[in-house]
């Protein structure tokens, strides 16, 4: 298992976090823990001394009564002194008598009416805790009920009031250590116990993390030294499925890539080797003299024109794409009547479809010039390889229509033949440059599979879009928009 592996990182950042959660926790038990239960101590003796304080300034207290036993715990010591620090009541040791000085160190802050806290080690040399109040006296006679009432009423008033003597309470801290020390143990067991448990967990987690992962960096290798039929089955969280399906669907778009790449260079070395062997061919019988007469002379030198144009024109249908894909053409817009340029493209078309007996119709639902902000050769270039599309590949004796119209601010413009159709599997890679079908690629066809790829590009290029529905069997429809004259203008 390599260091620096994903599993390794993240099983040691679970083990860190955990320990780190567990040592804060400690310390906060072990420092905060004293100061708390310290405040909450002096909190409770203080009451206790108060209740008792508050009995004896009103002469409620009896001693006699087991009230002091009853309010104080098993350990503590309570003294009560008089003013001058002499004990009156003692309970809780025997290190201390009654009569004898107690408290003398805090007698001036008890006779200004101040709590005091200390601590000492009064209880058999353990840590205690020493809290003091002052009793208080009415230094007035209080002669019926109602007369007490105010004196509850204003016993902060220092005129109906006069410190008498003080309590104090002592209780022993020795169990806190204690408690401190016990979680200090209880800890270290937990941080061993702990660590062995988070490492099972965080290896489990992280080998379940990065199993996938594993998976999907093999997979990606596999991918890149071409073997696009590798593909990722995974069980995992959601995140990570679909990163997996992502790279699935990546190996299917590369092996179709590679497929049409393939497929390209098989149609392109196909359509070349033709017209190059006839320019071969012929030039050498040109060359040796063999032709008889000065009409095979002229015939020959015809083929060798026609074979030149097509190969020129395979090669312009490659760069012409390949300007439009990386945005080095320029558009040359104009106005113009996309009615009179469809009309003009249909009489070009004629003689091709003559020969097989289609009729080509055109519909011009808004009989109007439908003018539009376009390049006007490059829509023609669109037409004309729509027409012979759908020239070639619609069946003897049938129609092609052709339509135009105006919807809001957009004229469109459809071509539907009635030919063999598009598969319906086809149709969404119809538009990739090289992609040919049983439609696109017949015996006898020309060109290699780019003609509705520089079509898309072609309309794209205007901010407009194209679309297609076949039917396998019935025909095809194309219809693209462009933006109305009015529309262009305006904007």
């Amino acid at each position: 298992m390599k260091y620096n592996s994903v599993m390794v990182k993240l099983w040691g950042a679970i083990i860190i976090t955990i320990l780190f959660i567990l040592f804060m926790s400690m310390v906060f038990q072990t420092s905060f823990l004293s100061s708390f239960y310290y405040e909450e101590k002096i909190k409770s003796v203080k009451e206790n001394a108060e209740d008792i304080a508050r009995a004896l300034g009103r002469n409620e207290y009896n001693f006699n009564i087991p009230y002091v036993d009853a309010i104080r715990n098993v350990n503590d010591v309570i003294v009560v002194t008089d003013d001058g620090g002499r004990i009156t009541y003692i309970t809780g040791t025997t290190e201390y008598k009654k009569n004898w000085f107690f408290g003398l160190k805090y007698l001036d802050r008890i006779l200004k009416g101040e709590f005091i806290h200390d601590e000492n080690k009064m209880l058999k040399g353990l840590d205690s805790l020493i809290i003091g109040v002052p009793i208080y006296r009415k230094n007035i006679s209080l002669r019926d009920e109602k007369q007490k009432q105010l004196y509850d009423l204003y016993i902060e008033d220092n005129e109906l009031q006069k410190v008498m003597g003080a309590v104090y309470i002592v209780t022993p801290l020795e169990p806190l250590e204690i408690t401190i020390r016990a979680i200090k143990i209880q800890f270290l067991y937990i941080f061993l116990g702990s660590i062995v448990v988070a490492s099972i967990i965080a290896f489990f987690l992280s080998r379940n993390f990065t199993k996938p992962l594993i998976k999907i960096n093999y997979a990606a290798k596999e991918i890149a030294k071409g073997n696009y039929n590798t593909r990722i089955h995974l069980k995992s969280s959601n995140e990570i499925t679909a990163l997996g399906e992502t790279v699935n669907n990546l190996a299917k778009q590369l092996s179709r890539v590679e497929q049409i790449r393939r497929q390209f260079i098989a149609n392109v070395s196909h359509e070349l080797r033709t017209p190059l062997s006839y320019l071969k061919g012929y030039a050498e019988i040109l060359i040796d003299g063999l032709a008889d007469t000065e009409h095979d002379k002229e015939k020959y030198l015809n083929i060798i024109l026609e074979e030149s144009e097509r190969l020129e024109k395979m090669v312009d249908e490659i760069l012409q794409l390949s300007q439009i894909e990386d945005g080095s053409i320029q558009l040359k817009l104009s106005t113009f009547s996309i009615d009179a340029v469809i009309k003009r493209t249909i009489d070009k078309m004629l003689p091709l479809a003559v020969k097989k007996n289609i009729s080509i119709k055109y519909n011009n639902i808004d009989d109007d010039l439908l003018l539009c902000l376009a390049d006007e050769n490059k829509i023609k270039q669109v037409l004309i390889n729509l027409l012979a599309n759908a020239v070639e590949h619609s069946y003897y004796h049938s129609n092609i229509l052709v339509s135009s119209y105006r919807l809001n601010d957009r004229i469109y413009v459809c071509v539907r033949d009635n030919g063999e159709g598009i598969p319906e599997e086809d149709l969404p890679f119809i538009w990739d440059r090289y992609y040919t079908t049983g439609r696109y690629k017949s015996e006898g066809s020309e060109g290699i599979g780019l003609g509705l790829s520089i079509i898309k590009n072609i309309i794209n290029a205007h901010g407009c879009d194209i679309t297609v529905n076949s039917v396998k069997g019935e025909g095809t429809e194309f219809c693209f928009w462009l933006p109305s004259y009015k529309e262009s203008y305006s904007s």
